[in-house]
């Protein structure tokens, strides 16, 4: 038994191994902690990651991640042992990348919603046989007609998503810019922007909105301001994830 105490905000994904290390993790000094964690831990995948970030950003705590998942792209793959973690938490041993989140503000013919993305913001037509036309304004562009599939904004976490799928730049991790990404448009659109609130309005055919996994349907209008907080996010040299994130 260690003698050290760290407080940790786990968040666990559905596979049972993840458990089982958390279970070992309070052997070795962790001690749960949901307001005031030293530690916001992710046992999981990608999308378990994507999803404590967006419901514990606002804490300003740094998120350690270790891979449960299929492809564990934001979680550390190299560390195995509860034991080793600890030490590492305790240490400090960490590469750290800020985490920018985007605000969406989304309006229907009904109501105002809103969401938080640390990956991408996306819109597309309802009805996958048609094109969608947008309006975009941002202070590089002014009352700019996109029209195609749909269009992607994203973090500089997120740029390697959907984003570089589309053909879209990938940014610095530790830059304050988005990637605004045209989905299959008339016009190739692929350029990258200041942190800055962006409004976008759907001129015609309603359209999906996708913040990171949540979805909003009949969206007229979108706007986006970057989030008031940041999360930042851990990694052990020995992962490398500059590399990770150009080569897979």
């Amino acid at each position: 038994m260690r003698e050290t105490t760290m407080k940790i905000l786990p968040v666990l994904g559905y596979q049972k191994e993840a458990l089982i290390f958390w279970k070992e993790l309070l052997a070795f000094g962790a001690e749960e902690e949901l307001k005031d964690p030293d530690y916001i831990l992710v046992l999981g995948g990608d999308g378990t990651f994507l999803g404590a970030e967006r419901d514990h950003y606002a804490l300003q705590k740094p998120f350690v991640g270790v891979g449960f998942g299929s492809v564990n792209f934001l979680l550390n793959r190299s560390i195995k042992d509860p034991e080793d973690l600890m030490r590492r938490m305790e240490e400090g041993r960490w590469t750290k990348f800020p985490a920018y989140g985007m605000e969406a503000e989304i309006r229907t013919d009904e109501k105002i919603e809103k969401g938080i993305a640390f990956n991408d913001i996306y819109l597309k037509s309802i009805d996958p046989t048609r094109v969608v036309e947008l309006e975009l304004e941002t202070k590089e562009y002014s009352s700019l007609n996109i029209k195609g599939d749909g269009l992607i904004i994203a973090t500089p976490q997120g740029s390697t998503a959907y984003n570089r799928n589309a053909g879209g730049t990938i940014l610095p991790l530790a830059s304050k810019l988005w990637c605004l990404t045209g989905i299959c448009t008339a016009k190739p659109f692929h350029v990258a922007i200041e942190h800055q609130e962006i409004s976008v309005k759907i001129k015609r055919n309603n359209a999906v909105v996708v913040t990171d996994n949540k979805v909003f349907y009949g969206a007229c209008e979108l706007r986006i301001i970057p989030s008031r907080s940041r999360a930042e996010v851990c990694f052990c040299d020995e992962e490398n994830f500059e590399k990770r994130r150009y080569n897979e």
